[in-house]
């Protein structure tokens, strides 16, 4: 780090002057300087320069080391120069960071008692940015990833994420896909072996995605397209608890998982368990 890129944070941390900050860093870099090698290599005024010394000196900063013709100086090693400043931006960092959370804490019960509320929520534009935020999502799943789509929402979604889908597995994070009961039977059972398959009646042409049970992407998928470049598509992405429960509840349906004993050379045979 050279003494222009330095000297200034160590003057905001400590509240060394700027040409204090200026002489301790060069003698840092420099080890063992005369005065007026640390004038030149610093650009501080020589005029200013031995009061400045003085200073860090007198701080515990800088020590004097005789030669034979003159007098040099050298930088006390900051772990311990620089210590007790250390201590103190740790402490205000701690206390400040408690400040911080009892402020959150007032603030969140307080929003309670506000009716109506304001939830963020965000909107994405175009079906490739939404399944590239869907993607995002899936690599953020830690215990559960719940899906709701039709048909045509089944075959993006495979072949955009069938690779994260392996991860999660891997993980053990617990994938249910519940779509129309004509879904795919090709994709129902390669699907099948990474995670569990449910159908029901769905008359939605949407995306829906839940991570965690914290994050949800609601999208309206355009019917009459199969590819990614549609630019009529459009999601809503928040985190917010009350939407994402009365989503799930408007979604919610009776469905059947559809079991694993898929016939491997027809795939028409989906057994299906209640």
């Amino acid at each position: 780090m050279g003494t222009a890129a330095s000297w200034s944070r160590v003057a905001e941390y400590t509240g060394l002057s700027e040409y204090e900050a200026k002489v301790y860093v060069s003698l840092i870099e420099h080890g063992l300087a005369s005065a007026r090698k640390l004038s030149m290599s610093c650009e501080v005024p020589r005029t200013k320069l031995y009061s400045t010394i003085k200073k860090l000196i007198e701080m515990g900063l800088v020590v004097e080391v005789p030669g034979k013709t003159k007098i040099y100086f050298t930088a006390v090693s900051p772990e311990v120069s620089l210590k007790s400043n250390l201590l103190v931006i740790r402490n205000r960092a701690e206390e400040f960071e408690s400040i911080v959370a009892s402020l959150t804490d007032t603030h969140r019960c307080r929003q309670t008692l506000i009716d109506p509320q304001k939830i963020d929520c965000w909107v994405v534009h175009g079906r490739r940015k939404v399944f590239d935020k869907i993607k995002d999502l899936l690599t953020q799943a830690k215990n559960s990833v719940d899906i709701i789509t039709n048909g045509n929402g089944v075959v993006l979604f495979f072949r955009t994420s069938h690779k994260i889908l392996d991860k999660l597995k891997e993980n053990g994070v617990k994938v249910t896909l519940t779509s129309t009961r004509n879904l795919d039977k090709t994709f129902a059972k390669e699907l099948s072996y990474i995670c569990e398959v449910r159908t029901c009646d769905l008359n939605y042409l949407i995306f829906y995605i839940c991570v965690d049970q914290k994050q949800f992407i609601l999208t309206k998928m355009d019917p009459n397209s199969s590819e990614l470049d549609s630019d009529s598509d459009f999601g809503i992405l928040s985190e917010d608890a009350s939407l994402l429960s009365l989503i799930s509840l408007l979604l919610r349906k009776p469905a059947s998982k559809v079991s694993k004993a898929v016939d491997t050379a027809s795939c028409k045979t989906l057994e299906e368990r209640g």
